[in-house]
């Protein structure tokens, strides 16, 4: 029987592990970034989410790995030509618009993220958890007929825009490819920085790959509405970290919320947005968390298992 290592098992669906053992053998244990090679030669499919990269340094024509099974829709984390090369197939969401549409997690860690720093909700509740209660220091802003800006009105754009619609907002976009559908009572603007010159709100729903690594950097900041709150649930290295500082101590931004950051396997207590997240309530920053619900992990966990079910099935009969 093939064999298949999930190598990241925490809350990992009982049912899919059932599933997957109907056809495979299916070891479920936390490996270590050191033991990632020699599980590439033990396991035809190894399963992560976004744990580690996997590049030449652990995967090479020694490896038996044939399938890299990973439930996210951004891969960055792993070398796609390296893999064309040797033959190993990547099961993922990316381009599953169809499943993901019922996939909400993410669409709703933004609304969340924008609301939370809008309204001071960290630094009220830290500020009660200290055995206080200044109300008054914690004054924030509705969203409720204010301007929000998605950019990138793809999948996840489209299902945030439609939340924010519903809340009362004036809802613009901007997306570059000519195809890409917008919701009902959203405006589609023909620049970025159009879109940014008008918002209150701005959300990034951007694929991820050199073309628009740091595509908000310090001149799109700067064209940015005075004041503006920028929150980012896509992937950190859209925006040049740096840049996003500075507006933040000028006060061009007002406030920040991110749940993701340019490199995530780096990050540490000195870190310069860490650093000054500490010791600042307008930049809010969380771990990757935008679909980490119990329900999008055993849907995605479960779309996953069919596609590496079949391609073993494939194999299995050539």
């Amino acid at each position: 029987m093939p064999r298949i290592l999930i190598a990241e098992p925490k809350d990992f669906s009982p049912k899919v592990i059932a599933h997957l053992r109907q056809h495979a053998e299916v070891d479920t244990r936390a490996i270590t970034r050191e033991e990632i090679p020699q599980a590439l030669r033990d396991y035809d499919v190894f399963w992560f989410r976004l744990g580690w990269p996997i590049d030449e340094r652990v995967l090479n024509e020694n490896s038996r790995c044939r399938i890299l099974a990973t439930p996210v829709t951004g891969i960055d984390h792993i070398d796609e030509a390296l893999c064309d090369r040797l033959g190993v197939k990547i099961a993922c969401l990316r381009g599953e618009r169809e499943f993901l549409r019922s996939v909400r997690a993410t669409a709703e860690m933004t609304v969340g993220l924008a609301i939370s720093v809008m309204r001071h909700i960290p630094a009220a509740a830290a500020d009660v958890e200290a055995g206080c209660w200044h109300r008054d220091d914690f004054r924030g802003h509705e969203l409720y007929e204010r301007t929000a800006g998605i950019i990138g009105c793809g999948r996840l754009g489209n299902i945030v825009a439609g939340y924010l619609v519903a809340m009362g907002m004036k809802v613009l976009t901007f997306d570059p490819r000519p195809a890409a559908v917008v919701p009902p009572g959203v405006e589609r603007l023909d620049s970025l920085e159009a879109v940014l010159a008008q918002s209150d709100l701005v959300s990034l729903h951007v694929n991820y790959h050199p073309g628009t690594h740091g595509m908000i950097g310090s001149q799109e900041l700067a064209a940015c509405k005075p004041g503006a709150v920028l929150v980012n649930t896509s992937r950190g290295g859209l925006i040049d970290e740096e840049a996003l500082l500075a507006a933040l101590q000028t006060g061009q931004l007002s406030a920040s919320a991110l749940d993701v950051l340019a490199d995530e396997r780096n990050v540490h207590k000195d870190h310069p947005l860490v650093a000054y997240a500490r010791d600042n309530e307008n930049l809010l920053l969380v771990p990757h968390i935008g679909g980490n619900t119990y329900e999008s992990f055993t849907r995605t966990e479960g779309f996953i298992a069919d596609k590496v079910l079949a391609w073993l099935s494939e194999w299995g009969n050539e």
